[in-house]
């Protein structure tokens, strides 16, 4: 359980926040019963919360005991389910916070569709907070400030009559809160709030519950504020919250129970695996980076972006993760996702979309926020979306190759020829004509573009799998070129992106900076793992790369941007993968058991580590860093089996295969 020692309240450490959602957004709430983050009814929506980014002006929803007392946070077995527990001396809290899921199913999908809002039954999308007293009396406060469109817009409230709920209407949302229960207690007093200069004005509800008694609060959103009058009046009254609970533990209970990972570390896998689904965009199988915009990855600096959508190149480790763990439907409509796109060649793809696969992503910074703990500007949108970025087209390729490798047309009757085979022939073209270009690299440096070593060898994986598909199922391709091209790829990167003097392979051509994306060149079958060079490359960046802990930075060249970053986690994910499939498995347990005490306690990670504090950087749960984690523990579990099928003495491989 996540317990909370004395902080300050302004700003809490990212990583202390638990996280509810429903496969089509997701709230942040803190171990003090506050939701300081919430996008409704997606993950894209303009923030009707964002404390998390401007303590003073930014909107939250909290329900804790009167008096300030800490709370200790879990997760409801095998879901995304949280409870937050507040004891004192003279009662107890139990605050329960979910949000309703109709079905997990992901393919077909089955659930509301995209930009629905409420159904003639009166379902939407909606957060629940059950309030209830389990043992003595406490006295209890609850504080709803909505701040509309990131607290750009200002706010206005009214008060259903008979304290049945609000209204809140700005900038084109409008919210409402349903209060169930209230007529039950005589005591509950509700009360708008307002400071002279504040746009944002507060409802204040105070109530003394005794053992056994509880109140429900329910918010949801509609079209416009006829239809959000509806909800709070009527409709939210008359839903079922207990059945939905029940349902929607079910329902995440149901999910889980097909993951296949019977391994060491299981409970952080599944927790992962827990995250990486609520994360997912269930009417398009689109999985966002975070739910989050603008943590910053430099506290105090400028390092903030906008993470609320889906990158191409996590494409194929979200794949393989997937399928790993058994989930072949999330796999599927991943794919699917992926296939539905709507570019034509190579020129026209790009490295990011939306979640309903849209192109324009403009970026602009919001400068009535401070940003976490100052740490501005605030960004919505993001402007790598218009970056060259040559390793896209093999992050394409890869994820169909190995959709087709594990079977998953054959299980779904599909076929590779036709329209998707002209579209891969069509991206391995486009490589053969560009492989020789400069661009931005994985890491979306802006700057100027050089030739990046990961690019490349990403280039040489786009002719790779096309090849493969070519030859294994006689398709239509000019393979005598392709063939020549992957060859010239390879040559050129074992020629110019691996320097002897450094002893790895370095950043970018004719470059002595070191960086972790390399890690990955053994993990895409471009070089054996147990290649002297890649061997030499692993030591190299352990040397020069990492922090006291053994965590992983990208690089340390300069990238034009003030400021430095911290760790990040998923690349010290690779260096256990490394480690692992290189026979280094000792290493590889440790540095992986060291990673996994940094996550918060509730088992998130986020996506940096600060090198100096040990505190959570950047947006969070960070999808990418889950994905990660799993395969990690995959990888670490096959070299442990590799290793004691290889141990001469069968008592001592049986004790290591099963440590732990």
């Amino acid at each position: 359980m996540v317990g909370m020692t004395e902080f300050n309240r302004t700003y809490l450490p990212i990583n202390s926040y638990g996280v509810i959602g429903d496969c089509h957004s997701a709230l942040l709430v803190a171990p003090d019963g506050s939701v300081d983050w919430g996008c409704l009814p997606d993950f894209d929506s303009p923030a009707i919360f964002c404390r998390l980014l401007d303590h003073e002006h930014g909107g939250y929803f909290q329900i804790a005991p009167s008096e300030p007392m800490p709370g200790a946070q879990r997760y409801l077995r095998g879901s995304n389910v949280l409870q937050t527990r507040f004891t004192s001396t003279i009662g107890e809290l139990l605050l329960t916070d979910f949000m309703p899921v109709e079905t997990l199913r992901a393919w077909p999908y089955q659930g509301m569709n995209n930009n629905t809002w409420t159904r003639e039954d009166g379902s939407c999308h909606c957060m629940v907070r059950i309030a209830e007293c389990t043992h003595g009396e406490m006295s209890v406060t609850m504080t709803l400030k909505v701040s509309p469109n990131y607290a750009a817009s200002p706010s206005e409230i009214s008060l259903v009559p008979g304290n049945k709920g609000v209204l809140v209407s700005g900038g084109n949302q409008y919210v409402g809160l349903a209060i169930i229960g209230a007529h039950l207690h005589p005591s509950l007093t509700l009360n708008v709030v307002q400071d002279a200069e504040d746009r944002h004005p507060s409802v204040v509800l105070n109530v003394t519950l005794s053992e056994g008694e509880r109140l429900l609060f329910a918010v949801g959103m509609g079209r416009n504020m006829q239809a959000t009058r509806r909800l709070v009046e009527g409709e939210l009254h008359q839903r079922n919250f207990d059945s939905e609970l029940a349902h929607t533990l079910h329902c995440w209970r149901e999910w889980l129970s097909t993951c296949n990972y019977r391994g060491p570390y299981r409970e952080a896998v599944e927790r992962s695996a827990l995250a990486l689904k609520m994360m997912t965009y269930a009417p398009t199988g689109a999985i966002v980076a975070a739910p989050t915009t603008s943590l910053p990855e430099h506290m105090g600096g400028v390092r903030n972006w906008d993470y609320r959508y889906t990158w191409l190149r996590d494409a194929t480790f979200t794949l393989y993760a997937l399928n790993v763990l058994g989930f072949t439907d999330e796999a599927r409509a991943f794919t699917h996702w992926l296939r539905r796109l709507t570019y034509a060649d190579g020129e026209s793809l790009q490295i990011m979309y939306g979640i309903r696969g849209e192109r324009d992503l403009a970026e602009q910074e919001l400068t009535h926020l401070e940003g976490y703990a100052g740490s501005s500007p605030v960004r919505v949108g993001n402007g790598a979306v218009r970056q060259r970025q040559m390793d896209v087209f093999g992050e394409v390729l890869d994820c169909i190759h190995l959709y087709r490798r594990q079977g998953s047309f054959e299980r779904y009757g599909e076929t590779l020829d036709g329209p998707l085979w002209k579209l891969m022939r069509d991206l391995v073209e486009h490589v053969c004509a560009h492989w020789q270009d400069p661009d931005s690299g994985i890491w979306e440096i802006r700057g100027d573009d050089r030739h990046y070593v990961y690019s490349k060898a990403m280039c040489w994986v786009a002719l790779d799998r096309g090849i493969r598909a070519a030859q294994q199922l006689n398709l239509e391709a000019d393979l005598p070129r392709w063939l020549m091209v992957r060859d010239q790829i390879r040559a050129d990167i074992l020629a110019n992106g691996y320097n002897t003097s450094v002893g790895a392979f370095t950043q970018s051509y004719g470059d002595t900076a070191l960086d972790a994306s390399n890690l990955l060149l053994p993990l895409i079958g471009f070089i054996p793992p147990d290649d002297p060079r890649m061997r030499s490359t692993v030591d190299r960046i352990i040397e020069g790369l990492t922090d006291e802990n053994g965590f992983v930075f990208r690089y340390t060249s300069h990238d034009g941007l003030a400021g430095h970053e911290g760790t990040f986690t998923i690349c010290t994910f690779w260096l256990v993968d490394n480690l692992a499939i290189q026979g280094r498995v000792d290493e590889a347990r440790s540095l992986f058991e060291r990673l996994l005490k940094y996550a918060g306690r509730l088992g998130l990670f986020s996506e940096e580590v600060d090198a100096n504090t040990s505190s959570a950087l950047g947006n969070y749960p960070q999808a990418f860093t889950h994905i990660a984690l799993i395969n990690s523990a995959f990888n670490l579990r096959k070299a442990e089996i590799r290793q004691s099928e290889h141990h001469t003495d069968p008592l001592i491989a049986a004790i290591r295969l099963n440590k732990q």
